[in-house]
């Protein structure tokens, strides 16, 4: 479902209650879905969205047309985790350049500000118009908050080694080891992990990352910081899935999770904490960081 904050012409999509009598929506038999805005609307919008599939995306166009339509002359778009974006290259004959497919979709609507919310790489950046990059050091911040104990950033791999730096300078100097996997190119599945650390010495080790799809990087990852004498193990994503088996994550030596609910809601539990991630994207004209 999708609300309009009145106050703020903000829409919401998708939003499981319905609150007011701003639109109407449906899906028709043969699966076409059906978007009618029943009020006014303003000169300014903003649509906040989360990705659910394919599906939702054409529910965006059609949102998106529907305030057109109604007079909306600027739309800002919030679409925290931008689909396709790992797909950021071709690595066999025959694929699909995904994330150029997803952009170019957006790019045709003509917003007039776009926020993402740490996309997985620079190629996603690249290729959106009008881009505004949220990154993640506040979700980091707070998770370490919470954690409340001296802790080391963990880089799992080399794509996450530019972000990983500058996130340790925000954060005052936090120590950083390296780690790095080799991946069997037509499988997708990981060979082996190496950390670049002879010893932890009992110290908490926070792993960060973009996303945990099905988790056996970090999986692999945390048996081998294990093997290094590190203390405890703690997994922070901007985007979770909900893929990964919770007890496989666990026995793995990965001791908590924190995370956002920028794909789906998902109950937080003594080893999941999900945090809003409406409440890390900015809605103020010089927040976020444009291309």
């Amino acid at each position: 479902m999708i609300m309009m904050d009145l106050c703020s012409s903000r829409f919401y999509l998708p939003r499981l209650e319905n609150k007011g009598e701003e639109y109407k929506q449906f899906q028709f038999g043969a699966g076409e879905s059906h978007f009618q805005i029943l009020s006014q609307t303003g000169r300014h919008a903003e649509i906040m969205f989360r990705y659910s599939g394919d599906q939702s995306i054409i529910q965006l166009l059609l949102l998106t047309d529907a305030l057109k339509r109604q007079g909306a002359e600027e739309i800002d778009l919030y679409i925290p985790y931008f689909p396709g974006a790992r797909q950021d290259r071709v690595c066999n004959p025959g694929e699909a350049l995904s994330v150029k497919v997803y952009a170019d979709l957006i790019n045709r609507q003509n917003f007039n500000r776009v926020f993402i919310f740490d996309p997985h790489s620079d190629v996603t950046t690249a290729l959106l118009n009008k881009v505004h990059v949220v990154k993640n050091h506040q979700l980091i911040e707070q998770a370490i908050e919470d954690i409340g104990e001296k802790v080391l950033l963990i880089s799992p791999d080399a794509g996450s080694n530019k972000k990983i730096f500058e996130l340790s300078m925000q954060l005052g100097g936090l120590e950083v080891i390296r780690a790095d996997k080799v991946r069997d190119v037509s499988s997708g599945k990981i060979i082996d992990t190496e950390v670049y650390c002879n010893d932890l010495g009992g110290k908490t080790c926070v792993i960060v990352d973009d996303i945990c799809s099905g988790g056996r990087t970090f999986m692999e990852l945390a048996k081998k910081l294990k093997n290094k004498n590190c203390g405890r193990i703690i997994l922070i994503v901007s985007h979770y899935e909900g893929v990964a088996k919770e007890a496989d994550l666990h026995a793995s030596g990965i001791d908590a999770v924190f995370s956002t609910n920028s794909l789906k809601d998902i109950a937080s539990s003594d080893f999941l904490k999900i945090k809003d991630i409406w409440s890390f994207m900015p809605f103020m004209p010089n927040q976020g960081v444009s291309k």
